[in-house]
């Protein structure tokens, strides 16, 4: 064999040699971006998965601490009602009690003499019909008398 062929079959087989390396580079970078792809879809599904059971017990402090406020405004809305009720309850007794000691009548006080004034206003109204009829009755009857005694006057 030549030298020439010689050299031409090193080429060929460091050629060769270069392509076959060159190759297995390319095929080691697409195993790579495989591997890239199957375990970050993996680490992907995990973060998902740990997101949802972060985002459950999340949801459950916020509920739980939601119902603790809840209950602690109702209880105290409650407490504060009461405490106005009250308030306001001994606020009437004392203006009452007040008004009483000024000689203020009360509601009923007044309706009571109201009714009473009616009643009286009835009876003097019935009463003053009766005098009013009497006096009719006396008129009727003084002139019915006067007529009868009086003399016919003569003329002079």
């Amino acid at each position: 064999m030549s030298s020439k062929k010689k050299e031409s079959k090193k080429k060929e087989s460091a050629v060769e040699a270069l392509s076959g390396r060159a190759r297995e580079v390319w095929l080691a970078g697409l195993g790579a971006l495989a591997t890239a792809e199957e375990e970050g879809n993996k680490v992907f599904s995990k973060l998902v998965d740990k997101g949802t059971d972060f985002e459950k017990r999340g949801k459950k402090q916020i509920d739980e601490t939601y119902d603790e406020i809840s209950g602690s405004y109702k209880k105290l809305e409650k407490k504060l009602k009461s405490t106005f009720n009250k308030a306001e309850d001994e606020i009437d007794e004392n203006l009452q009690e007040l008004v009483h000691k000024m000689g203020v009548p009360t509601q009923d006080e007044i309706k009571e003499l109201t009714s009473q004034v009616e009643k009286l206003i009835n009876k003097v109204d019935q009463l003053s019909k009766k005098v009013d009829q009497g006096e009719k009755k006396a008129a009727a009857s003084s002139s019915a008398s006067k007529t009868s005694t009086t003399k016919p006057t003569s003329s002079k």
